[in-house]
């Protein structure tokens, strides 16, 4: 079983070296067939690089390294969300023949028989979850009615136990009901969302740790001036946005800040100077953030940063293949990232400072490899064909080299 926190300290050497409510029990789920596996997998169709970049089979790239799993659509049913906790692939579904709602937890554990496990079964069928993450056997997510009404739950299901509600919407008009980002790390969870308040409602950001998952607020904003954003959590330590609001609205000020969620009283550190970023993510000694332009919404797509914590040096990540791109996620040794270039599929690697490809696609066909998201070495993704005259919608999903896998 590969651990995600059993590399790190391997990384940080590597890095100075090379520069309240219960859920029922689960039913049973029908027979499924296992995942499918692509021994050294080449995408197809591939295209030559015209220029000296790597293609996705070459020294530069990834695919002839890696043992490429596949979670057919006709196995998970109409999915939703997805996510990788280092361990295991979580995605929310109804199952096989459920419609467009997507109100259940499900869990895949990489291996050569591996089979897809309900993990919560949801008693409220009218809803979906929507937002997933998850840290080893621990996962949270976000349930919400498929009908439009303001209202959702955060949940968390802990290793050996049963799934508790640690936030819902308030159901006030004037609060926000976007959904809660959150980042977990065994054996806690932190996250953002927004709520009633004395004097009005509130951006907040708040954590809970196992066994008895007691919320407690870590920061607040008047939602009248801000809010707080996409955390990031390593042990105790948090990385995440915060949104102060212009008169004019098109030049909010974005940055990233570092904090505790611990008992240390030392107050949070701006990480930024720039004013644009947003989307943190840390591993070690190291955060990295998107920054996209002045006057666009922080979700728009962007570029890479890359923050030394020793240091405190910034630097520009390589996103090649991508131009631009959105909601990276981290892992042991990797960055993933949505690229605007759906046909084309990169991470990058923190240890030999570049960019690695995995799948690239002919640029005028109808294959994509869309919304990766690592954790750990277990990076999942969105494999889709469009080609005549089939629909092909498939999760893949692989351990990428950790940082022991690198020769001496």
């Amino acid at each position: 079983m590969r651990r995600r926190h059993s590399g790190r300290a391997a990384l940080a050497a590597l890095l100075v070296a090379c520069t309240g409510c219960a859920s029922p029990a689960p039913t049973e789920p029908s027979p499924t067939p296992p995942a499918v596996r692509i021994a050294s997998a080449q995408p197809s169709p591939t295209v030559e690089s015209p220029d000296p970049t790597p293609t996705a089979t070459s020294p530069g790239g990834l695919a002839d390294e890696l043992d490429i799993g596949v979670l057919r659509s006709e196995v998970t049913g109409d999915l939703l969300e997805f996510a990788s906790t280092g361990t295991s692939i979580v995605y929310s579904s109804g199952g096989r023949g459920a419609g467009t709602g997507a109100p259940d937890l499900w869990r895949l554990t990489p291996g050569p028989d591996a089979v897809p496990e309900l993990a919560w079964h949801n008693p409220t069928r009218d809803h979906s979850i929507v937002k997933l993450d998850g840290d080893l056997d621990t996962v949270a997510f976000v349930e919400m009615p498929v009908d439009g009404e303001r209202a959702w739950n955060l949940w968390v299901l802990p290793r050996d136990g049963e799934a508790v509600i640690l936030d819902s919407h308030p159901g006030d008009e004037a609060v926000p009901s976007l959904v809660p980002s959150f980042s977990l790390y065994e054996p806690s969870i932190v996250w953002t969302a927004f709520d009633r308040g004395p004097s009005g409602p509130v951006s907040q950001m708040l954590a809970a740790s196992a066994p008895d998952w007691t919320p407690r607020v870590v920061a607040e904003l008047p939602a009248a001036e801000g809010e707080l954003w996409l955390p990031s959590l390593y042990g105790d330590t948090v990385v995440y946005a915060e949104v102060r609001y212009a008169a004019d609205r098109r030049s909010d000020e974005r940055s990233v800040h570092l904090g505790t969620i611990g008992a240390s009283e030392e107050p949070s550190r701006r990480l930024d100077a720039s004013g644009l970023a947003t989307m943190p993510q840390i591993v070690d000694e190291v955060v990295v953030w998107k920054e996209a332009d002045r006057g666009f919404n922080m979700f728009n797509w962007g570029q890479m940063f890359r923050y030394d914590l020793p240091s405190g040096k910034v630097s520009p990540l390589d996103t090649w293949p991508q131009d631009y791109v959105n909601y990276p996620s981290a892992g042991s040794r990797f960055i993933a990232w949505w690229g605007s270039n759906s046909t084309t599929l990169g991470v990058y690697d923190l240890v030999l400072d570049r960019a690695r490809l995995i799948e690239r696609h002919a640029p005028d066909g109808r294959v994509s490899a869309v919304r990766p998201h690592l954790r750990g070495d277990l990076l999942v993704w969105m494999h889709a064909d469009d080609t005549p005259p089939g629909r092909v919608r498939e999760l893949r999903y692989a351990f990428l080299p950790g940082v022991r896998d690198l020769e001496p």
